[in-house]
């Protein structure tokens, strides 16, 4: 399922966030956008280091950025299926969500196989196409609410986001999802979603 956050420049990730998050979305992280001077960010991890992303946090306070932390549900856990994916030269795209698409290799996420075999072609067929904002909202209607994705143009410094309403707004941060972050580390509210939550060994009883 995983979960974006989108973090304009100035604001902070609270890092109580940033670890319940990571709680429940502990299979890889990546980020882009750009920084304070304007520079490209770009960084795909396939493992989730919490020191290691508290400390990113921490040097990108001034930038502008999105980040996903990953929750596998289809494809292997490696950098390959780390997102964000480039879809078109200098266009990157993040999703949360899971897509009714099987036609990739196996061990190919769905989001993966999704930008390798029809967003790319497409951009290459048509340039400049995934940065269209009427094909966007067209690509928009064609996804359920529960999916949500993001955007980034690198040489414009443009987000477009998909979806955009069905997420939520959290200290000025914007969220795909509240679902997946951890309740019993850090509760919100959100009118019927419903949070989910780890639990300790010592609390789970086998019979």
């Amino acid at each position: 399922m995983c979960l974006i956050i989108h973090k304009p420049a100035g604001l902070r990730i609270p890092h109580d966030l940033l670890i319940a998050a990571a709680r429940l979305n502990a299979d890889g992280w990546g980020l882009m956008g750009h920084d304070a001077g304007g520079q490209r960010l770009l960084q795909r991890h396939s493992q989730l280091e919490i020191e290691e992303l508290l400390e990113t946090e921490e040097e990108l306070a001034h930038a502008e950025y999105a980040l996903h932390l990953r929750r596998r549900t289809r494809g292997r856990i490696d950098l390959d299926n780390t997102h964000p994916f480039e879809v078109d030269e200098g266009v990157y795209l993040m999703h949360n969500g899971t897509l009714q698409f099987d036609e990739g290799p196996a061990g190919d996420s769905d989001t993966r196989s999704f930008s390798e075999l029809v967003l790319r072609p497409l951009s290459r067929r048509y340039p400049g196409l995934l940065v269209d904002r009427e094909f966007l909202h067209l690509l928009e209607l064609s996804l359920s609410p529960q999916n949500k994705a993001v955007l980034y143009d690198f040489p414009r410094r443009r987000f477009d986001f998909l979806n955009h309403r069905s997420g939520a707004q959290f200290e000025g941060l914007w969220l795909s999802s509240i679902k997946w972050i951890d309740a019993a580390l850090l509760p919100l509210s959100s009118g019927s979603t419903v949070q989910q939550r780890a639990y300790d060994a010592r609390e789970v009883l086998f019979l």
